[in-house]
């Protein structure tokens, strides 16, 4: 059986370091350079240290009760995805809809058959 255990040494790339604070302009300045490429992130994803980092963020603007999980949580505008890793900050993936945008597809005359929604997602 192949070992499925993280390996503790493993370094994910990572667009922001945070050390001992949360820094919303950091991740900001990550988004928008993102934005002004033609990629409107749709995900956030934290390692152990950084979840914790926006937990007490959050805790300190809405309480501490109020962020207990990132169940559904979005976080300018991504969906924030906590990793089984120690450190990790990633904004990735493409808002459908922005993409479905910028295509000229009118959505609201599609008909079964005539588009496929991974077509467009994975051009």
């Amino acid at each position: 059986m192949p070992n499925t255990t993280p390996d503790p040494h493993l370094e994910l790339p990572r667009d922001v370091v945070l050390i001992d604070k949360w820094e919303t302009s950091a991740l900001r300045a990550v988004v928008d350079l993102r934005c002004h490429a033609g990629r409107k992130p749709s995900h956030l994803f934290l390692g152990k240290a950084e979840a914790t980092l926006l937990r007490e963020h959050l805790g300190a603007a809405f309480g501490a009760e109020a962020v207990s999980t990132f169940n559904d949580l979005y976080y300018m505008g991504m969906l924030v995805v906590e990793l089984d890793t120690p450190s990790c900050v990633r904004v990735a993936g493409e808002k459908f809809m922005d993409r479905i945008d910028r295509s000229g597809v009118d959505p609201a005359n599609w008909s079964e058959g005539e588009f496929s929604s991974w077509e467009l997602h994975f051009n």
